[in-house]
């Protein structure tokens, strides 16, 4: 008979091997690029811009760095909404409406010219050609490269102000001109004049049951910071909307917001950038930088916001807390934005 208390704990020796894939995550997640912080990333633009500046003065060596370690458990996380993301990337793409930059998987790609002519000789650009790098919205999917290739790899399209020092990746950029209506032959669920006329920009959340009930039970809103993010796409891609996508991972049920161009937002957020930009590279009367610092969005240290800041410390001791005119100033910087 099969002794069912022995399945009550995980053995030794199955934890430690679990380890090995928990260890291996976390030394993943350190290798390849780091993430820049010299620059203004759209995906953190609606939060606490002080913090903003301090990872900024950080990433130059200004203050002490504190670099951002996450367990295993929430990498896996990470992992489960960028495998969300790829499905979505792939139903798009079948349907002829995703934009996007696309890299020719061929390894052979440069031994062919442009006329698909082979040459057995070591070619002197040695990568694969790349499709729609060079179009503000990218480029609809190549049916073929110039090497005869018929497979690609998608790439997010880069969405960059240089005015603004501000980059980041837009994760779908749609556009329903060539939509073959006629390919369905299934009772359709979309109306042809309701789908958008000119691109939109997609961004794709993944969310827990508990989230999404409070999602759809209290109709609320999408946090700011992702409305604020998605602004900021709409406007430097010149997008006709945005849209936010939750998807539940429990039972794969959805939920999506729209996400108008907003001007009103958009001019602030630009009046924002450019006050962060000043304040890095003004210098006093010796002539160096002074590093000057927007004021905290949080009213209170006790906000989680704060808490949860690798700079709290440093910041705590600023006298902007103290200073009678913080919430003014905060109303100043951050505008109808704050709420």
């Amino acid at each position: 008979m099969i002794d069912r208390d022995q399945f009550s704990k995980t053995p030794i020796d199955i934890a430690s091997l679990l380890g090995t894939v928990d260890t291996y995550i976390r030394w993943n997640n350190t290798q390849g690029p780091q993430r820049r912080y010299d620059i203004y990333h759209p995906s953190a633009f609606g939060k606490c811009l002080r913090q903003m500046q301090y990872k900024r003065y950080a990433s130059e060596g200004i203050i002490d760095s504190t670099q951002e370690e996450f367990e295993s458990r929430l990498l896996r996380l990470f992992e489960k909404g960028h495998n969300m993301q790829s499905r979505w990337e792939r139903y798009f793409e079948k349907m002829g409406v995703l934009r996007g930059v696309w890299t020719c998987v061929n390894q052979m790609c440069r031994h062919f010219d442009d006329d698909g002519n082979y040459s057995s000789d070591e070619p002197k650009d040695s990568r694969p050609r790349i499709y729609g790098h060079k179009d503000l919205l990218g480029a609809f999917k190549p049916e073929k490269c110039a090497c005869g290739s018929s497979r690609f790899d998608y790439n997010e399209v880069s969405v960059r102000s240089d005015d603004l020092n501000m980059y980041g990746h837009a994760d779908l950029i749609l556009d329903f001109k060539d939509f073959k209506e006629d390919k369905y032959d299934v009772v359709k669920s979309f109306n042809m004049d309701q789908l958008p006329k000119k691109p939109i920009v997609v961004d794709m959340k993944t969310i827990n049951s508990n989230g999404f009930d409070n999602l759809t039970t209290y109709k609320k809103a999408p946090p700011l910071y992702y409305q604020v993010q998605l602004i900021i796409y709409i406007h430097l891609l010149d997008c006709e909307y945005g849209v936010l996508f939750y998807e539940n991972k429990n039972d794969s049920t959805l939920k999506a917001y729209k996400v108008e161009r907003d001007e009103k937002s958009w001019e602030l957020i630009q009046k924002q950038a450019k006050l962060m930009q000043d304040m890095a590279t003004v210098t006093g009367e010796d002539d160096k930088r002074l590093f000057l610092l927007p004021p905290p969005r949080p009213v209170k240290k006790s906000t989680w916001d704060c808490k949860s800041c690798g700079f709290r410390k440093m910041c705590y001791k600023s006298k902007i807390w103290k200073d009678p005119e913080l919430e003014n100033k905060r109303k100043k910087f951050y505008g109808h934005l704050l709420k």
